[in-house]
């Protein structure tokens, strides 16, 4: 009974208290007959023996970045030094990881997790247990205070989660990241003890959600860029909340046109349309409408590099143009937003630029769920202005065919263009709007995801999918041709939207002193680099800054810095995994070394804006 007990103490920490209350209620007979229900007569075999055909086919997922030559950002430079060394070291890519997180989807009598531990050095062990009689099967079984005590000698954790739900269990395991740190993704393995609709679903979703975790960081100079764009931009055009200035308009339909492969079948009917449907073109699908005749009534953009303007300049700068409302970011090339009469600027969302504005005493608030394509911006946008029915049309997040991953009509088909570069892979399969499945890239499997958020938090807003693309959970699934559009006095709509843009007033930005306390956290930062005595103390450094940019809820030193030690942080773990510890040494003197460089020219390039 000491030996349960002892257990019982240790899961005190982690349950909730009702949880737990209920878990010393468990009667000890009771325990028993569900075990022997559970496992037959011999727990400890039946567990060790899944381990055996778990090894044999793990369910594992490794994060690494490759080295880019060509780059000019601090992080990535970081990263192609620190690549370099751990190559010279021996570190071996395709060897059993030294170090990693263990996900555990079930904890019954726990023999897996005990033979796992002995088997593969995991670091950081998640337990995902809801059921009472499964914890009371372990309590009676093994010790789980000797596995915390090996994932602390290991500089890792035993973790608890309780969820009831997927939602909850991804928000536990957010939260968990950001604690224990990015390095916590890099070689992680999920175990399935047993099923559970819960279970097979974080089973089955493993790759989105690990994707999901580890994107999205940003990056100091991508943030710097913007923030410097956003500065210009504050003295060229209005910037503003902009909420519900159409609402009179709310049931107007709009045409979202991305340039999906599917986009091209509709576009007859769209011209047919055209009159009573305003036409919102997303980033490069404007070029497919110009080829067809099609002149939108909006364009969308929000990639904020030159690079993104020149590459559509031909497209941007065609005279059809000229009464074509723009509606984009402050982030954005200044030029760009020059290049349009009308505009309609909003503050991103997590953006050092939406610091700066403000209106009189109120802050303008700023534009959310708009990453990562051009196609979520112009959602979120639409929504914000007050228009509640919105048409998905080549909004596909997902192909058929990965060699037709846009509309034919698109440059990404035109052999003199850059975009005919582009490569997209089959990396995921997600359920179709029209068929069973249809192949995804990480980044449109997040674009749906976030189209699903939007919708989820706004029910005002009715969406049609008509796109032969990725299921939209929340969105309507209707061929375009089979969707019927009313007439409505378009020309009143743009009337307004015309009178909107030409009389809104000015938005004031504040100065950019705060800037200022950044330089100071990179400096202290730097310091305590420099005396961390081992390459698993500067790791804990790392996460610990980030931790605390998180804890301090300082949006300016988060958005500036997070991301771009979050990669340097998955980079060393991706690298101290699978190089012999005897090389540990060597590879922290030099990871030191490449991580001052790159926080001294971090701060080399704010300081101008700074002051």
């Amino acid at each position: 009974m000491e030996f349960i007990n002892h257990n019982y103490g240790l899961l005190k920490q982690h349950l909730p208290h009702d949880f737990y209350r209920q878990l010393l209620c468990q009667n000890t007979k009771d325990t028993q007959v569900y075990q022997n229900n559970f496992y037959g007569s011999d727990a400890k075999k039946s567990c060790e023996e899944q381990v055996s055909l778990f090894l044999k086919h793990p369910t594992h997922l490794r994060l690494n970045y490759l080295s880019d030559n060509a780059t000019k950002n601090t992080h990535q430079k970081c990263i192609n030094a620190l690549n370099l060394v751990a190559k010279e070291l021996g570190c071996n890519p395709s060897s059993k990881p030294q170090r990693g997180t263990l996900i555990v989807l079930g904890l019954g009598a726990g023999y897996h997790i005990h033979k796992l531990l002995s088997l593969i050095h995991y670091t950081d062990v998640i337990v995902v247990e809801s059921n009472i009689e499964q914890y009371a099967t372990a309590c009676a079984n093994i010790d789980l205070n000797s596995i915390e005590r090996e994932c602390k000698k290991r500089h890792g954790s035993l973790t608890f989660f309780n969820p009831t739900s997927y939602e909850q269990f991804i928000a536990e395991l957010r939260a968990y990241v950001i604690k224990r740190g990015a390095n916590t993704l890099v070689d992680i393995s999920l175990y399935r003890h047993y099923s559970t609709p819960l279970f097979d679903q974080v089973y089955m979703e493993f790759k989105q959600w690990r994707n999901n975790l580890a994107s999205m960081w940003g990056f100091f100079e991508d943030e710097l860029l913007g923030l410097t764009h956003s500065i210009e931009n504050s003295k060229l055009c209005v910037v503003n909340s902009h909420e519900n200035v159409f609402s009179d308009f709310s049931n107007v339909p709009v045409g979202i046109v991305g340039n999906g492969p599917s986009l091209d079948k509709n576009l007859k009917k769209l011209r047919h349309d055209s009159e009573n449907i305003i036409i919102a073109s997303c980033g490069t699908a404007l070029g497919a409408l110009l080829k067809e005749g099609i002149i939108p009534d909006f364009h969308i953009e929000m990639e904020r590099t030159a690079a993104n303007y020149y590459l559509k300049e031909r497209q941007l700068t065609d005279p059809r143009l000229k009464d074509v409302v723009l509606i984009t970011l402050s982030t954005v090339f200044p030029k760009l937003i020059n290049q349009f009469h009308h505009k309609i600027v909003f503050t991103k969302g997590n953006d050092l630029g939406s610091k700066l504005f403000s209106n009189g005493l109120t802050a303008i608030k700023p534009l959310y769920h708009c990453n990562p394509t051009v196609t979520n911006m112009a959602a979120t946008a639409f929504s914000r202005l007050g228009f509640n029915k919105l048409i998905l049309l080549g909004c596909d997040y997902g192909y058929v065919d990965p060699n037709a991953h846009h509309s034919q009509l698109s440059d990404y088909f035109n052999s003199a263009s850059d975009l005919s570069q582009a490569k997209f892979d089959a990396e995921l399969k997600v359920r179709g709007n029209f068929r069973e499945y249809v192949y995804s890239s990480r980044i449109f499997n997040e674009a749906r995801l976030a189209q699903e958020q939007l919708i989820k938090l706004t029910p005002k807003l009715e969406v049609s999918n008509t796109s032969d693309g990725a299921l939209i959970k929340g969105a309507k699934s209707i061929n375009y041709d089979e969707l019927a559009i009313e007439m409505c006095e378009k020309h009143k709509v743009m009337h307004d939207v015309f009178t909107y843009t030409q009389t809104s007033e000015r938005t004031r930005t504040h100065s950019i002193g705060f800037l200022a306390e950044v330089i100071t956290s990179i400096n202290a930062l730097q310091s305590k680099i420099q005396s961390a005595p081992s390459i698993v103390d500067i790791l804990n450094e790392l996460n610990f800054f980030v931790q605390t940019l998180y804890a301090n809820h300082n949006q300016i030193n988060k958005l500036l810095l997070s991301g771009t030690i979050k990669y340097v942080v998955s980079t060393i773990a991706s690298h101290i995994n699978h190089l012999p510890t005897n090389q540990w040494p060597q590879y922290a003197s030099k990871a030191r070394d490449y991580i001052d460089t790159m926080l001294t020219e971090v701060r080399q390039k704010l300081s101008p804006i700074a002051t």
